[in-house]
This record gives structure tokens, sequence and C-alpha cells, in this order.
């Protein structure tokens, strides 16, 4: 799936927006996409007033909302009435399942809050969320005290690491495996693409219930559930046994805990192997990753070779990082 990046815009639209007009049209689209503008106008032709009845928007604002869209490519307009342009169409209907919509949206419009005191954070060292006593819910927390995020973010995930999973897939040698534990294994892309990848392969998805829900359901259309299973716990706690392969991906900073707790669990020749997009040794990339670390972030920052020295000194031996896939790098070990 793509996501939408700034060059994708046209750079007629491009040369207009400075850095702060680029906060405030991001934050604008944003407020289309958690109203859900794009989507209710599908493939029709509305007026502005037929819109704005719909979606419970002032007169003040609506047209020049809607002309904004206009300017920025998003949204054609004629004869007094708006449709989506076929940009819109593609990156906000047609690339993106309604989990996205809902889920990226209500993030985007949390950042943007809390980065309004980012001053202060650089200053004192305490995080935005603080400062503003807002602290944000732990991962747990959020997915077990909405079920409705829960399924969102799980399904947004999903997708968004479609084609990571695949190249792992593509990647890791399994022939001599049988059984994979996918730690954290949230929606079960992971798990999915190496069980289709790996017929003789099974694989157990462990986190927690809600997002374990979301995922046997995405293992059911799969036709998987035979050989792809879920377990709900806490991958802070010792590991189950009976796996060969320990799959930890995009969890970002992997504590030593979690690394001796994969070691403990494995057998003699067992697999771990870890994705995610690490730093480089620099610190500079990706950007993205940085980026989240002023919003809350709990992924933590951990760069590819600090990662690799984790995975040595926990035990694991024949320890290597690939590039495989765009910024995705997978390190693997072998316990002895």
């Amino acid at each position: 799936m793509k996501t939408l990046t700034l060059d994708r815009f046209p750079r007629k639209v491009l040369r207009q927006i400075d850095i702060q007009k680029a906060f405030i049209v991001s934050r604008l689209i944003t407020a289309a996409e958690r109203l859900q503008l794009f989507r209710f106008l599908g493939r029709k032709r509305l007026t502005a007033d037929a819109i704005g009845r719909k979606l419970k928007l002032h007169s003040f604002y609506l047209r020049p909302f809607l002309d904004l869209l206009v300017s920025l490519g998003l949204l054609r307009k004629d004869g007094g009435k708006y449709w989506n342009s076929p940009f819109a169409e593609k990156y906000f209907v047609a690339g993106r399942p309604i989990e996205w919509t809902r889920q990226f949206s209500a993030e985007c419009a949390e950042d943007y809050d809390t980065l309004t005191v980012v001053e202060q954070a650089l200053a004192s060292g305490k995080t935005c969320q603080a400062i503003l006593k807002t602290p944000r819910l732990s991962y747990i927390e959020s997915m077990q005290r909405d079920r409705r995020r829960a399924e969102d973010f799980t399904q947004m995930l999903f997708h968004l690491h479609t084609k990571d999973a695949d190249a792992l897939a593509a990647y890791l040698d399994l022939s001599g495996h049988q059984a994979v534990l996918d730690v954290g294994g949230g929606s079960g892309v992971m798990s999915i693409a190496l069980a289709k990848r790996h017929s003789h392969l099974r694989a157990c998805i462990l986190d927690i219930a809600p997002v374990c829900e979301v995922a046997a359901r995405n293992v059911r259309r799969a036709r998987l559930s035979r050989r792809v299973s879920t377990l709900a716990g806490d991958i802070r706690k010792p590991l189950p046994a009976g796996y060969d392969v320990v799959l930890i991906c995009d969890i970002g900073a992997v504590p030593p805990r979690l690394l001796q707790n994969a070691y403990r669990a494995l057998p003699p020749k067992g697999l771990l192997v870890l994705a995610d997009r690490y730093l480089t040794g620099d610190g500079t990339r990706p950007l993205d990753r940085l980026a989240e670390h002023f919003v809350g972030s709990s992924f933590g920052l951990a760069t590819r070779a600090g990662m690799v020295k984790a995975v040595r000194s926990c035990g694991f031996r024949r320890v290597k990082a690939r590039n495989v896939f765009r910024d995705v790098w997978y390190i693997t070990g072998i316990k002895p």
C-alpha cells in the first residue's frame, strides 16, 4: 500500500507551501480524513451545502475548506459541485482501508496537540505528554481499554507491513525449522506471510487478547487456521517453549529481558529473527523514527549495531544484519 508523501503532490502545489503552511495544510487534510470526506464523496458530485449537511460543517468554514482541498489537488470543482480527484481516490479511498483512515488520522491529531509544547520538552527533558499532563497510555493499556482502537491500529499495521512481511518470507530459509513464535505479532501479517511461503511451517501469534482476536480473523481470511494460531499473553513474561524460531518485529529497541527470554525458550540451533527500521550508525535515519521520538513513541531509538551487540550479548551466535527491503533490517542469530 502506498502512503501519501509530499513528493506525490504536484510541484505547482508544493511551491505554495512554506514550513508554517505545511503544518496548517496537513492538519486540514487530517480533518478531512477524520470526517471521512473522501470516502463520503466516493464517485459522487455534490454541492457544498449537501456535503456540509452530511458532515455537519458550519457555513463559515465550509466553502473555504472544500476550496482549499481543490487547491491541493484533492478535490475537483465545477458548476458549484465537488468530487474526489483521481489523486484522492488513489490515496485516500482505494489505497486505505477504513481502519487506516480512522487510526492514522486520530494519531495525527494527537501528535499536533502534543507538539504545541515541544520547546518546553526540549529544554526540560520531560515528555510533551508530561508537560501537558495528558500521559499517553501504553500499548497494552490502550488496546485493552478501547476495542475499536485495537481493531483500527492492528489492521492499519497489517496493511502497512504486508510488503515487509513478503520480503521477510522470501529472505528467510526456514526449511530446517518447524514452528515460529511471533512475539508481539499483532495483526499476524508476518506469520501469515511465512506460512504461505513455507507449507510445512506452523506459527503462533503471541499478543494481548484484543489484538489476538483481530489477528485470528486475519488468519481465517487467509485460510491458514490449521497452521497459524494465536495465544493471548504478555511478551514481558517468559516465552512458551516448543518453537524453534522466535520472531520479533516492529517493536523498536528490543528490551534485553525479551532477548534473554527468547534465548531461554529456544532449543539448540533455534533461530532468533528481529525485523525493524533501526537507526543508522550515525543516528540520522530513518527520519520518521526520529520524528516519532518527540510525540511519545514507544519504539525507543536503537541502532542496527546496537541491536546486533545486544543479540550477541545474550549468547546468540552467527548474528547477521541484512537490509533486504527498503529501510527494514533483519537481524538473525542462532542459539548454540
